[in-house]
């Protein structure tokens, strides 16, 4: 495991989008350039109104939103292999800690040392979100440490240009209304209107804009982002969870999941919403980066780690006795219920329910990631599914991925 770096800090996938100081890229054809590097000093790092630094077991700074409080559970304090948040400001120690996971939301930080790697800015001004392509080969354009292929973008001179507007982006809405599945169409953002507080798809695009900007503001500032430790879970309640041994966490619709998502929130110092895809490839990068991962787990068959149909290993079930997920048994388990399905404190990144995301494709349906229980490990976390319509529900299809994206900034 890789030593870990004094830039590390927090950033809640549920709550909040913590800001990095930037590492310039310049990409020249297809190769990559590093031009500049200026990493995120985690030892600036001040109290403020909306936050206020915690250390983590090695002594290194973490911003955390007020009103949550940092893990001092044995394996939940240390950044580089997940540094836990629980909603809520009551201590967590190993006395209470096993009720404190079921009880309490929770959130673990995701490091990011050079926002400049989630995004790029276009010829217009616009901020786009830089996907990537996961691959264990080589090569002039991929990165040696992660297998990271930029997806869709090139850049040049700081400036980045999408390669073709009808694959994979971010913040964009689906434009292909001709498709009987076609997303944010009038009559589909009409059902939703009071929850999203928009009526038109143009409004909508405006409003994915600002909070693609305020997440990527906030990392820059507070170097990383929280992303949600557990599925989503009481996705049909009125109120989701993000706790240990939740069942109910499939079958919603994306705009259900898009708003239940912003709704985890309880604080007004904090903001929560669905996972970007820059999110998750940055979180990907990290699992690597921090040696929890190999690039072979995450690039070519997650099965080591992840609840999928060809995977065994032993689980808690939602009765709370011991089980077994035998291979080639498609089984959904409880949320967290497995040490199995975890990395650096985030469970069931690989398999068991699908991820959806913010990022659109092919302009009428969202994108989501990390396969589900019936699929098997090849369909590993690097993958990318289309959703189908954002009015369809489909119960493989987990709302999970939420992250705390910003702390107000000061």
């Amino acid at each position: 495991m890789q030593k870990k770096r004094s830039i590390k800090i927090i950033s809640i996938v549920l709550i909040l989008v913590l800001i990095c100081i930037s590492i310039t890229y310049f990409k020249n054809d297809s190769k990559v350039v590093l031009a500049t590097t200026s990493e995120f000093n985690s030892e600036n790092l001040q109290n403020n109104e909306h936050m206020h630094v915690e250390l983590d077991n090695s002594g290194d700074k973490v911003p955390v939103p007020n009103g949550y409080v940092g893990s001092k559970a044995t394996g939940e304090n240390e950044i580089d292999t997940g540094y836990v948040i629980y909603e809520g400001t009551e201590e967590v120690n190993d006395n209470n800690v096993e009720e404190a996971q079921k009880t309490r939301n929770q959130y673990v930080w995701i490091p990011v040392p050079d926002a400049s790697t989630m995004y790029g800015t276009d010829e217009n001004g616009k901020k786009w979100g830089k996907l990537y392509e996961f691959t264990t080969d080589t090569g002039a354009n991929i990165d040696p440490v992660t297998g990271a292929k930029p997806l869709n973008w090139s850049e040049e001179n700081g400036i980045m240009r999408i390669v073709n507007k009808s694959s994979n982006l971010e913040p964009e809405i689906g434009t292909n209304f001709q498709n009987k599945l076609s997303m944010d169409t009038e009559s589909k953002l009409h059902l939703y209107e009071k929850q999203l507080k928009i009526s038109t798809a143009h409004e909508f695009l405006t409003k994915l804009e600002k909070e693609f900007n305020s997440m990527i503001e906030s990392v820059e500032k507070y170097g990383g982002f929280y992303i949600g430790r557990y599925e989503t879970g009481d996705i049909s309640k009125n109120k989701a969870v993000i706790q240990k041994g939740n069942n109910n966490i499939g079958g919603q619709t994306w705009y259900t999941k898009y708003i239940k998502c912003k709704e985890l929130n309880y604080i007004d110092n904090a903001l929560t919403g669905m996972i970007w895809g820059c999110q998750w490839d940055r979180t990907l990068m990290w699992l690597i980066e921090s040696g929890n991962k190999t690039k072979e787990e995450i690039c070519n068959n997650s099965v080591s780690w992840g609840n999928y149909i060809d995977s065994t290993f032993e689980y808690i079930s939602s009765d709370g006795d011991l089980a077994i997920k035998e291979a080639e048994n498609a089984k959904l388990i409880p949320t967290g219920s497995s040490e199995y399905t975890k990395a650096n404190n985030i469970y069931d990144l690989a398999g068991n329910i699908r991820d959806l995301t913010m990022e659109e494709v092919t302009n009428f349906c969202r994108i989501y990631r990390g396969g589900d229980y019936s699929s098997y490990g090849s369909n590993s976390t690097k993958g990318r599914f289309n959703g189908g319509g954002p009015s369809v529900s489909n119960g493989f299809m987990r709302m999970s991925s939420n992250a705390i994206y910003k702390i107000i900034l000061n």
